[in-house]
This record gives C-alpha cells, sequence and structure tokens, in this order.
C-alpha cells in the first residue's frame, strides 16, 4: 500500500504553518478551505464525479465506520466496486445486491460508478464511451484519497455490469484481484499482456436474456452474429484456458437440487476459474427483486457465493 501521511501530523503541520506566515496554504488562504479537501472521516454514502474524457463521470461510494481514514492508513481496506446493468440505476445495483450487508465488517469500501445512458462499452456493446479508462481513473482516485489497499481491488456486477467487470479483469489484469459476477460472458480476445486473473461467473439456467446455454441466439445477444459458441459453461473454460488452468474438467464440482458449482484450481498464479450454475432463476440471480425481474426462486445468496470468492484472493499473492 502506497504510504500516507498520518492524520494528525497533517493536521498539526497545518496549523504550525499558518502560525508562520501560511507558508502551507499561501498569505490569501483560508487555512479551513484547504481542510475541505482531507478525506471525511467515519461513515461515508455520497456522490461524487469527475472529469474524464470531457465529460462529467460519477459514482456513489459507501464507506462503513469499520473503514474510516485513519483505520484505513494503518490496515488494509479493499475496494469492492459493484457495476450496474443495461438501464439499472447505481441505486438500484447496490439495493439489489446488498453488498454491504456482508461487507460493512470487514471495512470494505463499496464504489458503484455510473455509466453513460445507464450502460457500458466492453467492446461490441453497448456505448462508444472510454469506460476502461475511466474506471481505472476512478479505481486509481480511490486508492489515493481513501487509502484502499491496491492489492485487493474485487469487481462484481450484474448483466452488462458483468460483461464490464470480465472485460477489466481481461485488459487491466494488473489491477484486478478477482471478479465474481452475475449473468455475463467474456466476449472480447485477452491482450498480450494479460496476467491471471481469478474470474467467478453465476448465471440462472433458465435465463431468457442472455441465455445459459450455448446457442445461434446467444452469439447474437452477444456478438451480434449468428457466429460463434457463447454461454455460461465455454464462458468457464474461457477463462480456465486464459489462466493456464489443469486438466480438460473442473477439478472442484458441487451439485445441489437447485444449483451446481464447477472449479479450476490448479491454475497459474493460484487462480480460478469458476461457475455457479442456478438450476430455477432467470436473469436475476440475486436474491432481491428488481422491478419484474424476480430474484433467484429457491433463496440461494449468491451475493455471498460472490464475496466469499473475491475475498480469499489478493493480487499480491497471486
Amino acid at each position: 500500500m502506497r504510504p500516507r501521511m498520518h492524520l494528525t501530523a497533517l493536521l498539526t503541520a497545518m496549523v504550525l504553518s499558518t502560525a508562520l506566515g501560511g507558508c502551507l496554504f499561501g498569505a490569501a488562504t483560508d487555512p479551513y478551505e484547504a481542510m475541505e479537501e482531507i478525506p471525511q472521516l467515519g461513515a461515508v454514502d455520497e456522490r461524487e464525479c469527475f472529469e474524464h474524457d470531457g465529460q462529467e463521470r460519477c459514482w456513489h461510494i459507501h464507506i462503513p465506520e469499520t473503514a474510516m481514514y485513519g483505520f484505513c492508513a494503518e490496515h488494509s481496506c479493499p475496494l469492492l466496486m459493484d457495476i450496474h446493468g443495461l438501464g439499472v440505476s447505481i441505486s438500484d445495483q447496490a439495493n439489489l445486491s446488498d453488498f454491504s450487508r456482508l461487507t460493512d465488517g470487514e471495512h470494505v469500501i463499496i464504489v458503484h460508478p455510473e455509466g453513460i445512458d445507464s450502460g457500458w462499452n466492453f467492446g461490441w456493446c453497448c456505448t462508444a464511451e472510454d469506460d476502461v479508462g475511466f474506471l481505472l481513473q476512478l479505481i486509481d482516485r480511490i486508492i489515493e484519497e481513501r487509502n484502499v489497499d491496491e492489492n485487493k481491488v474485487y469487481l462484481t456486477g450484474w448483466s452488462n455490469g458483468c460483461f464490464m467487470s470480465q472485460e477489466m479483469a481481461s485488459v487491466a489484469s494488473d489491477t484486478v484481484a478477482a471478479v465474481a459476477c452475475m449473468a455475463g460472458y467474456a466476449d472480447e480476445p485477452l491482450p498480450s499482456d494479460y496476467a491471471p486473473v481469478p474470474v467467478m461467473e453465476i448465471h440462472g439456467l433458465v435465463d431468457p436474456q442472455v441465455l445459459y446455454g450455448s446457442s445461434v441466439t446467444a452469439s447474437y445477444q452477444v456478438v451480434g452474429t449468428l457466429e460463434g459458441d457463447e454461454g455460461a459453461i465455454q464462458n468457464l473454460y474461457h477463462w480456465a484456458s486464459a489462466n493456464g488452468c489443469e486438466g480438460l474438467t473442473p477439478d472442484v464440482e458441487t451439485a445441489d437440487w437447485d444449483h451446481s458449482i464447477k472449479k479450476f484450481t490448479h491454475c497459474e498464479g493460484n487462480t480460478e476459474a469458476a461457475l455457479v450454475t442456478l438450476n430455477y432463476a432467470q436473469h436475476n440471480p440475486y436474491l432481491n427483486d428488481y422491478g419484474e425481474a424476480e430474484g433467484n426462486p429457491t433463496g440461494i445468496d449468491t451475493t455471498q457465493i460472490a464475496w466469499d470468492f473475491l475475498r480469499s484472493f489478493t493480487k499480491n499473492e497471486a
């Protein structure tokens, strides 16, 4: 983690500099204006923005009491970026995934970035924005301002946000520690400098929007052509190949009446590739409902499954 000046020392330096003639702020500067730049203490739930690529880009940040600025300067505070689906607001995504009920006690800072026109550009879909650049700039900013552990940057998301999360794992593999997302595939070629990233995808077997099984319909939905071989199983093998996993079949398989888990665990860099199949779920795999998109009907806590996967990886240990 990058070194940070302790907050008490910083405030002391400000007071002394003011008493000595304002050399920290300049003679005409109000010291209280400069103090506004110091990160807030305690719990935070607020909207923030900056300019990227000539546009205002915004996000919501959630910082629990357990991730106060002073604590994160001394300890490890992970960052969880939860990316909304197409047409889904950041507040709806936060309510839908409900990660904070699990992560607040583990001093996790949650960021919900906002896509232009509520969508994300991960290659062939769905906007023309530089969303990779925006998310990387946002990650860097949160690491700097909030003392996030740069080795614990985790991505999750739903549907369009799951596609985007996997695109980030592909093109920013030096930054992303792990991905666990819902109802979306990876569909862009891996760059030459890709380094293995643990990836879990959670998918409803009867998803009518992003189909679970490989078919020409799924290919048309994912890449806009009738060619290709897209599907949840294919996505599992895509990441197993990308991560140099051993074996032709998953080495860990568990099955229950309502869901199954397949994992490749003997992979390069201590990474994994995993697929969770929800036998009765449609496009929304979460516990909570979203409009007419009902959550998974058998009550599987997919948010817990995703978080358990993510938290088991640290970038510098991969």
